[in-house]
């Protein structure tokens, strides 16, 4: 197995107090382009690295196993368009991962933008095409939904219809919803609930592993950010994020990350925060540079990235 080369520094975390020392670095990988997407599943991270200024490199993502320190390189093939220099622009929408599985979604056009979902593994390296879809740029609404994934796999959407796909690639299920999904996610939630979608009339819908519809709830306003936790969705709309039967207000600016150890964890401009759910406490994290209109890249476990650099650290986020 040919592992692809970038450089990889360790670095040996010191001894200190407080939040700063409990997200000391302990691996580093740095990349020759900034890093667009991060995502994390235990302690498998997949990241998309942006083309390069001349286009003689596209677009790809990289796999990074950081319990073997392996890292293997994707996507090559699915974004070479960019060579062309499409002025309507294109590039990887975003990133997903199950083990050593990953899922990425590719763009490119303009005021009609054209969706591909596709996924790989390094003993598997050729891409497989997994879904397609189009939606008008403007609309803010992406074609094809991916979820952050989960040690059981990664739940995917496309208009009304979701599909929960294992680590090895085989389909847990595939089921149709009664309305189009905008958010998905997959997690240990109550139960045997294992995936959570919210659709666009502000419903969530919680499902099992094997595609049945657990619970849904009423029409409400649209939901901005979504997680599934033991004690079922985790659910932002605007300010309020809802946590069972608690309500948390977030500032105007804050959106919701993750939902790990009873904290919503959530980013408020170029700080990641974590706000305890029954004391109230909260806490910075992380600071880390954001572009504008979004959110720093950042994946409780933990994982982050800052220009051209992702780090991970084993252990809590704080």
């Amino acid at each position: 197995m040919r592992h692809v080369l970038a450089l990889l520094v360790v670095v040996t975390a010191t001894l200190a107090t407080g939040a700063g020392a409990a997200l000391a670095p302990t691996r580093t990988v740095v990349e020759a382009t900034r890093i667009t997407h991060l995502s994390l599943t235990a302690r498998s991270v997949v990241y998309a690295v942006d083309e390069n200024a001349s286009r003689t490199t596209c677009a790809h993502l990289k796999l990074w196993n950081t319990a073997t320190r392996g890292l293997w390189r994707f996507g090559d093939s699915t974004t070479r368009v960019c060579r062309e220099g499409p002025s309507t622009g294109s590039g990887i929408a975003t990133v997903a991962t199950a083990g050593q599985r990953v899922f990425w979604v590719t763009f490119v056009g303009g005021n009609i933008r054209e969706y591909a979902l596709w996924t790989a593994t390094p003993s598997r390296r050729s891409p497989r095409r997994l879904a397609d879809g189009s939606s008008d740029a403007d609309s803010g609404e992406p074609a094809i939904v991916l979820g952050d994934g989960s040690r059981d796999g990664v739940a995917y959407a496309v208009e009304d219809t979701v599909t929960f796909v294992a680590d090895s690639g085989a389909r847990h299920f595939r089921r149709q919803l009664e309305r189009p999904v905008r958010l998905v996610v997959a997690g240990p939630g109550p139960g045997v609930a294992r995936v959570a979608a919210a659709l666009d009339d502000g419903r969530v819908v919680t499902l099992a592993l094997d595609g049945r519809v657990l619970s849904t709830s009423q029409p409400a306003p649209p939901v901005t950010a979504l997680r599934l936790g033991p004690a079922g969705p985790v659910v932002q709309r605007g300010t309020s994020v809802t946590v069972g039967g608690t309500t948390v207000t977030l500032p105007p600016a804050g959106l919701m990350l993750d939902f790990q150890r009873g904290s919503i964890v959530y980013a408020n401009g170029s700080q990641v925060r974590s706000r305890h759910v029954s004391t109230g406490a909260d806490e910075l994290v992380r600071q880390l540079p954001a572009r504008e209109g979004a959110p720093p890249l950042f994946a409780t476990g933990s994982a982050w990235a800052s220009g051209e650099t992702v780090t991970w650290r084993a252990g809590p986020s704080r």
